[in-house]
This record gives C-alpha cells, sequence and structure tokens, in this order.
C-alpha cells in the first residue's frame, strides 16, 4: 500500500530490543514520536525506544506525540495528548481488539456488499490521469468509480485487503466530489483491518460520519475501533455518544455502540462510567457474547 506502510524505525526498534530481558508484565517501547514521558516518583522520565514499562506505568504524551508499545502478546498505541495509565489501558484494550467486537463490525461492512449498487452507464473518452472529472462518466478502457468500489468491496469479503486498497485508491483518483466519501471510508476501513490504523485514521475522518450516507454506522464503527486501537478514548466518548443519543442511530448496532464506550471509559480512567456503559449492554442484549463481553469487564473494574 503505497504510501502507507510502516516506518522503518519501527523494525529497527525491534531489532534493537530483541535481546532484552523482558519479564512476562513488561511492555517494549518499540516505537515513539516527539515526547512520550514516564512517571518515576515525582518526576517525568523521557520514554525512549527499547525503553521496558511495566504494566503499572503512568505515562505522558505530549500533543503531536505517538508511541506504540508491546509485550509480545497485546500492542498499545498512543495518538492522544494526555497522561495515561497502563492498567486503564489494558483493562479496555484487549476487549476492543477482541474478536467479538472486530467481527462485528466486520459483519456490518459485509452487509454493505450485498446491497445492489447502480452502476453509471458507459460513454466515449479515454480514462487517464489527466482525464477531467466530471460526474457521471467512464472513461473507456476502464471502470466506473461505482465499479472499483464494488470490484473492491469483493476483494475485502475474499480477504485479499491490498488487492482491495489498490481498487479502493484507483478509485480516489476518479471520485467526484460527491463520491470521494464512500471511497475515503473504504480506504480508511481497508488500512483499519490491514494493522495501519494511524493511516486508516486520516481517511475515516476526513469526511466526518454522514447520517445521510448508506455507510453511515458501519463508518462511526469503525472510526470508533481505530480511534481506540490508538487510546483516543475522549474523540471516541464524544463520537458515540452523540451517536447513541441521535434520531439515526441503529438499534441492532446499539449494544455494540456501548460496549464501545464503556471500553473508552475504561481505558480512559473512569470506572463510574464504563460501568453504567457496560450495564447498558446487558439490558440491551443479555444472553449474548456482547453481553458477556461487558460481565468480564465489569467483574475486573
Amino acid at each position: 500500500m503505497t504510501g502507507q506502510r510502516r516506518w522503518t524505525g519501527i523494525a529497527v526498534a525491534l531489532l534493537l530490543v530483541a535481546t532484552l530481558p523482558v519479564t512476562a508484565m513488561d511492555f517494549i517501547v518499540r516505537y515513539s514520536e516527539g515526547t512520550v514521558e514516564m512517571q518515576r516518583q515525582n518526576a517525568w522520565a523521557p520514554l525512549l525506544m527499547g525503553d521496558l514499562v511495566p504494566d503499572d506505568a503512568v505515562m505522558r504524551l505530549s500533543q503531536g506525540g505517538y508511541a506504540e508499545l508491546g509485550d509480545g502478546r497485546t500492542v498499545l498505541r498512543l495518538a492522544q495528548p494526555g497522561v495515561f495509565r497502563m492498567s486503564d489501558l489494558l483493562g479496555g484494550r484487549r476487549a476492543a481488539s477482541s474478536p467479538t467486537v472486530t467481527s462485528m463490525i466486520q459483519g456490518r461492512v459485509t452487509r454493505l456488499s450485498e446491497q445492489p449498487r447502480a452502476l453509471v452507464p458507459v460513454v466515449g473518452g479515454v480514462r487517464a490521469t489527466e482525464a477531467p472529472r466530471q460526474g457521471g462518466i467512464e472513461w473507456v478502457g476502464g471502470e466506473s468509480v461505482e465499479e472499483l468500489i464494488a470490484e473492491g468491496r469483493d476483494a475485502l469479503a475474499a480477504g485479499d485487503l491490498d488487492g482491495a486498497f489498490d481498487l479502493f485508491d484507483e478509485a480516489m483518483l476518479y471520485a467526484t466530489d460527491d463520491e470521494e466519501p464512500e471511497v475515503a471510508f473504504y480506504l480508511g476501513y481497508t488500512l483499519a483491518l490491514s494493522g495501519e490504523p494511524r493511516g486508516a485514521l486520516t481517511w475515516l475522518q476526513m469526511y466526518p460520519p454522514n447520517p445521510d450516507a448508506g455507510w453511515f454506522h458501519e463508518h462511526t464503527l469503525a472510526l470508533a475501533q481505530v480511534q481506540l486501537d490508538l487510546s483516543m478514548t475522549s474523540d471516541t466518548v464524544v463520537l458515540l455518544s452523540g451517536y447513541a443519543s441521535s434520531p439515526q442511530a441503529d438499534r441492532e448496532a446499539l449494544p455494540s455502540v456501548h460496549l464501545l464506550l464503556g471500553v473508552a471509559h475504561r481505558m480512559g480512567g473512569n470506572a463510574s462510567a464504563a460501568r453504567r456503559e457496560l450495564e447498558r449492554v446487558r439490558s440491551l442484549a443479555p444472553g449474548t457474547d456482547l453481553a458477556s463481553m461487558a460481565t468480564g469487564m465489569l467483574a475486573e473494574l
């Protein structure tokens, strides 16, 4: 995925720390940008690539900073300035990346592929990167934007993430202003599935979720999960609280929305708000996997 690949610095960092002795509870700083600090007694000390971070540490991230930490099983990403407690982040992070939550969002996006699309008729012309961008025109010798989106969704369903990204990337080249929001959503969603949340965030935030769009609910849920993947808990709370209280909210999606809200509050250190949201999940969807996950998180609060 041209322009979206991981920094080589991460690979270098992994090589540097590969031989360090690590306990089962230690995290390693795999990558960092800007100022990332850890509290040591009453002072803040900088964290650098290769440093070890205990699971009870308190960290601080500056504006524009970024950090990735891992213990071989869990990856924590920090992309929002503020103070973070490892215990809070770990309390919610594993739930946010669980198969239950991930498959729920993937399942909703898969439904979009089942919806019929009205393809744009072919007209004369030669499509090229320098061709004029005119709505409703397909250039002979290539697919229309509608067809590229449809093929990209088929590639997603088949698990071909690279192929899907290339198709959506090409669609963006020829998309009109009206088509760009949908293409941007699919580019962001594909990058999220590919484990590239920072690139995913760029595309998913390029256009805010639009209640009038056919992918509004999927866009909101995908953006929320990417924000949680980057520990952007306050942004997630604002996004999902607004969605849950809006008349456009999908009633079927609300248990998932409240679960993600509970995760966001848990990661942000607001235990009482997390309990409120998790209890809401259990009342809305009793006996489901989401309710079981909420029960497990409540037991840890």
